[in-house]
């Protein structure tokens, strides 16, 4: 079948293909500016690198370092991480130090070579080791839940892990386990626009902040929230 009929029905084929590949990419961007209003400032390692294409994670406007994508842990491996996320879990009660000025993300070669997971000593959490996972799910999965009344808390938020890295938002340093009340007080001052934000919700008020500055924040927060609800900030 030839004619005009078919050039018009082939054109408005190409022209209907064309305007789902926009819808489709407008959609993924959406997503990707309400998860990181910021994205267009997140470096990224440059093409050619093993890291080629994936988040660079930093701690300060100054400091960037590339932290690798977790990979599945075999038996062995998954087994000696269980036990010590067991053994560390009843301590992310405490709230733990500040992000000072000397402080950092361990580097890879710190961590243990047979799970790549367990950390040197931390130094938020004095005398544990720092524990990272892959995602929410894992952490989860290793830590086991938080206990009657009470939930998991990230200091620096989850959904900024494509900001910063997978690895450093889900890792026992940014975790602690708080009572229900106090870890929903803090999501609602989180949600709320004051004249110390500049009349902007919290949580996108700090989120420019670099890492070091919003763990602080968080860490203040928890403590002025546990304040506000009548409990002691070093015994949660």
């Amino acid at each position: 079948m030839h004619g005009p009929d078919v050039t018009v029905k082939y054109i408005r084929l190409i022209w209907h293909l064309a305007a789902e590949r926009v819808r489709h990419a407008g959609s993924g961007m959406r997503s990707v500016i309400k998860a990181n209003p910021n994205w267009h400032l997140q470096p990224r390692a440059p093409a050619g690198t093993p890291e080629g294409g994936q988040w660079i994670a930093y701690l300060t406007a100054g400091a960037a370092s590339i932290l690798p994508v977790l990979m599945r842990l075999g038996p062995k491996a998954a087994r000696l991480f269980r036990e010590i996320a067991r053994r560390v879990g009843p301590t992310l009660r405490r709230l733990p130090k500040q992000w000072g000025e000397k402080s950092k993300f361990p580097d890879e070669e710190e961590f243990d070579t047979e799970t790549r997971r367990i950390g040197p000593m931390s130094r938020q959490r004095p005398g544990q080791p720092v524990l990272r996972f892959r995602n929410e799910r894992e952490l989860r999965n290793y830590l086991g839940p938080a206990g009657p009344g009470r939930e998991w808390h990230h200091i620096v938020e989850k959904r900024l892990e494509v900001l910063f890295s997978p690895e450093l938002i889900h890792s026992t340093d940014n975790i602690i386990n708080l009572p229900v009340d106090l870890h929903r007080h803090i999501n609602g001052k989180m949600s709320r626009k004051s004249s110390a934000t500049n009349d902007i919700v919290r949580r996108f008020y700090v989120s420019r902040f670099s890492f070091r500055d919003q763990y602080n924040h968080g860490i203040d927060l928890i403590r002025e929230a546990a304040e506000e609800l009548g409990y002691d900030p070093d015994n949660l």
